[in-house]
């Protein structure tokens, strides 16, 4: 059985995600500014800081309900419609998160 080191390349992005979720601020970054690792944990943050706002609207919940994609209920071309798909997306990712997430935690990297 070979060494092999886990690598998790969605690490600052995920660390950015959960500090958001515990309330921390955009300005709690402990990365330095200009590098990469910077860059991910704010896209992280931004990410949940985003998905916090969406809770609740129809597309999230039609998500969290297991809805299909191309089960939103308004004309495309509207805004009603992107909204829903913003949702949906939103909470789409979330669960797939959390599913990398749990796998990491159990010693499992998935490849993507």
């Amino acid at each position: 059985m070979t060494d092999v080191t886990a690598f998790n390349p969605h690490k600052e992005e995920d660390e950015g995600y959960i500090a958001a979720g515990t309330g921390q601020s955009l300005s709690e970054n402990p990365y330095p500014r200009g590098t990469i690792r910077f860059e991910e944990w704010r896209r992280g943050w931004q990410t949940r800081h985003d998905a916090i706002r969406m809770e609740g609207g129809d597309g999230y919940l039609a998500a969290q309900a297991g809805q299909a994609r191309s089960e939103n209920p308004f004309p495309r071309g509207t805004i009603r419609f992107e909204e829903w798909r913003c949702g949906w997306q939103t909470r789409h990712d979330e669960m797939r998160r959390a599913q990398r997430l749990a796998e990491t935690d159990n010693g499992c990297v998935s490849s993507g």
